[in-house]
């Protein structure tokens, strides 16, 4: 008899601007911090793609810049921009002292997962932080940025300092995470988004071992929490961080050494992704074609199906769609 696996699958930002439904409550609420610290408003943007399509997880809306704005550093969203935050120059300009009344600024995300959770029936709900040094380089640069020069110079000249600020974005962060699983989330997310800037010690320093203590810290304080970890652009170093980290599931983007798959079955950890999200912005028959290919690629693992980043805001519905078909109609025997 064959057993046929269902491969699960959810998007990065699948609570976002494609949505019209979204886009409708957005344009009532120009204040975008607010709008992840309103439970009501957020936990129904959460819910919004599953209302929509045949998805199997629920993750939470906000933000990863919750966490500056936690430790007092200003953080504004503006329109056509992206995120702008005060710049600060050490720990000094931070309120690091008491984490737990860090915390408070942001307890109705908390507020969010609870009514979450009391919704959320058979799916798994996944919560979220960013990883510690991706936090801490929106925290240098100011925002968004193209050559992250700002980040680059303080890690190099200011190495005592910028691993200060690591260590107290790793402490919130795992606070912060506790409370989200406390709450209800079951699943928890941590999105080290700019791990590609770093390389050698640095990547040690800065990336291996801030997640090392969290994913640590997270699996002695609840067990069946499941832990995914996204070092976005590792490149070679994906293969050192799935060594170092310990995680139920290592979320992917285009580039990875192909013996990665083989250490992750070794492992038992699950492969997460990794479809292009610019192919959901084509026409035609290519984003079947493109999706068929991930599940082929990966079919030889546990497999979460999802993207390599977040859904883009001009991602057509259709074509999520027929992602989402492709995906179930998907048989694998194991």
């Amino acid at each position: 008899m064959k057993i046929v696996n269902r491969i699960p699958i959810w998007f990065m930002r699948q609570a976002g601007r494609y949505l019209p439904e979204y886009m409708e409550i957005r344009a009532k609420n120009s204040d975008f911090l607010k709008l992840c610290l309103d439970p009501d408003l957020a936990s129904e943007i959460s819910l919004q793609p599953l209302k929509r399509f045949d998805l199997d997880f629920i993750i939470l809306f906000s933000d990863i810049l919750v966490i500056p704005h936690a430790l007092g550093q200003e953080v504004t969203f503006l329109k056509n921009h992206g995120p702008l935050l005060k710049s600060i120059y050490s720990k000094k300009d931070l309120d690091y002292k008491n984490l737990n009344k860090a915390l408070d600024k942001i307890s109705n995300i908390f507020e969010t997962i609870k009514i979450l959770n009391s919704k959320k029936k058979k799916k798994n709900l996944i919560g979220f932080c960013g990883g510690p040094f991706t936090v801490l380089n929106y925290m240098i640069e100011g925002g968004t940025s193209k050559t992250h020069s700002k980040i680059k110079t303080f890690i190099k000249n200011k190495k005592d300092e910028a691993n200060d600020i690591i260590k107290i974005i790793t402490e919130i962060s795992i606070e912060y995470l506790k409370n989200q699983i406390e709450n209800g989330a079951n699943y928890v997310q941590i999105f080290e988004s700019w791990a590609g800037l770093l390389e050698n010690e640095e990547y040690i320093d800065f990336i291996i071992k801030p997640n090392q203590q969290i994913s640590k810290e997270i699996r002695e304080f609840s067990k069946p929490t499941k832990i995914i970890h996204f070092p976005r652009g590792s490149r070679k170093n994906y293969k050192i961080f799935t060594e170092e980290v310990k995680c139920d599931v290592l979320s992917l983007d285009q580039t990875y050494p192909k013996e990665l798959l083989s250490l992750l079955r070794e492992k038992r950890i699950t492969v997460q992704g990794n479809l292009d999200p610019q192919e959901l912005l084509k026409e035609g028959e290519r984003v079947e074609e493109k999706t068929k290919e991930v599940l082929e690629k990966f079919k030889k693992n546990n497999h979460i199906f999802n993207l390599s980043h977040g859904i883009l805001p001009k991602t057509k519905i259709s074509n999520i769609e027929k992602v989402i078909k492709v995906v179930r109609d998907y048989e694998t025997s194991k």
